[in-house]
């Protein structure tokens, strides 16, 4: 069983100054010492903020449209997972516009994507997603369970996606909204890594887990 741990990554920026502001001519930050440790890169504002509590900073802010942390370690244990539970506490800051494209929050290409859609998959206000495909490497909306409960800018949502290997579950706020059978052997096969952000929209995280169970 593996766990991605947000409150260890959180004081490992905190401790890399370089991590807030890289400049485009130079590599990426390390979020931590060495990549035996953390093997995360953080780009582009990614900051702490305060979390759901209202008081600590336990959250990550991701400022730009364009920030992002990617985990290769973590990228690789999706690669073999037979079995996986992915949950946060997202606040949007603002609404996106329509879009055919999914707004991703914590994605590995060729593998899932839970993200924010408005326009996509027929849908006509901001909602919840999470894109497992089961045949396909690509992320179509007939590889996606969607929520029907409202998003609400500006205000903490818990979001979780659970997948045992036959039935593909998604939950708002403790309660489940959508549930599909979706029978894989095992995710795809990629060594691309879980990026946490490059959504296309400001937004903040907090309480993130990643649980897998590999082969």
């Amino acid at each position: 069983m593996k766990t991605f741990s947000l409150i260890a990554l959180l004081a490992l920026l905190l401790s890399c100054t370089g991590a807030k502001k890289p400049q485009p001519e130079q590599p990426p930050s390390v979020a931590g010492g060495t990549s035996e440790e953390t093997n995360a890169l953080a780009y582009n504002e990614v900051l702490p903020t305060v979390g759901r509590d209202g008081h600590s900073q336990t959250a990550l802010a991701f400022k730009n449209p364009n920030s992002y942390i990617a985990s290769l370690e973590d990228g690789g244990k999706f690669s073999v997972a037979v079995a996986f539970e992915i949950s946060a506490w997202f606040k949007i800051d603002s609404l996106p516009e329509k879009s055919a494209t999914p707004y991703n929050l914590v994605s590995k290409p060729l593998g899932f994507s839970l993200a924010l859609v408005n326009g996509a998959c027929g849908t006509d206000t901001p909602a919840f997603a999470f894109f497992l495909p089961s045949e396909t490497l690509n992320f179509t909306c007939e590889y996606a369970v969607l929520s029907k409960k409202p998003v609400k800018a500006g205000l903490w949502t818990f979001v979780e996606a659970k997948w045992d290997g036959r039935y593909l579950t998604l939950y708002q706020d403790g309660s489940a909204v959508a549930r599909e059978e979706r029978i894989i052997a095992v995710l795809p096969f990629s060594e691309s890594p879980v990026y946490l952000g490059k959504a296309g929209i400001p937004f903040a995280i907090d309480g993130l887990s990643m649980n897998t169970e590999a082969l």
